[in-house]
C-alpha cells in the first residue's frame, strides 16, 4: 500500500459489550508493532490483551512491554491451543507474529505454532504485515 493511501481510523464497533483484542506478539519488529498497537487499542477504549512469548532484548521493545505493564495491559503466559477458548473470550485478534523483516527461520517455533492455532480461529484477524497475514 502506497504511504498516501494509509489512514488511521478506529475499528468498527464490535458485536459484543466487551471490546475485548488479543494482540499476538512475534519477536522482532512486527512484535514491537503488536506492542504500540495494544496500547493505541487501549487508548481508543479497547480492552487488549497481549501474548508475547519470546520477548526481544532490545531496549526499544521492552520499553514498549513495560509501557503496556504500566496501563494494565494483561499479558498471557500461553496462547489457547482450543480455539474456542480464543473465539469465546476475544473479538478479534491482532497479528503482529511476523513482518517484512522475517527471516526463514523465523517460521519456526513458537511462531509456528502460533500461526497454525490463529489459522483456525473464527473471529476477524487483523494482520499488521503480510507474511504472517
Amino acid at each position: 500500500i502506497p504511504v498516501s493511501s494509509r489512514q488511521a481510523f478506529p475499528l468498527p464497533s464490535l458485536p459484543r459489550k466487551q471490546p475485548t483484542m488479543l494482540v499476538v506478539c512475534g519477536p522482532a519488529q512486527n512484535g514491537a508493532i503488536g506492542l504500540v498497537c495494544a496500547r493505541h487499542l487501549r487508548i481508543f477504549d479497547y480492552e487488549p490483551t497481549i501474548f508475547y512469548p519470546k520477548r526481544s532484548l532490545d531496549p526499544l521493545h521492552r520499553d514498549f512491554t513495560t509501557q503496556c505493564e504500566k496501563m494494565d495491559i494483561p499479558f498471557l503466559s500461553y496462547l489457547p491451543t482450543e480455539v474456542q477458548l480464543i473465539n469465546d473470550a476475544y473479538n478479534a485478534v491482532v497479528d503482529a507474529v511476523l513482518g517484512a523483516e522475517a527471516e526463514a527461520g523465523e517460521g519456526r517455533e513458537p511462531c509456528a505454532a502460533i500461526l497454525a492455532t490463529l489459522k483456525h480461529v473464527r473471529i476477524p484477524i487483523v494482520s499488521l504485515d503480510v507474511p504472517s497475514g
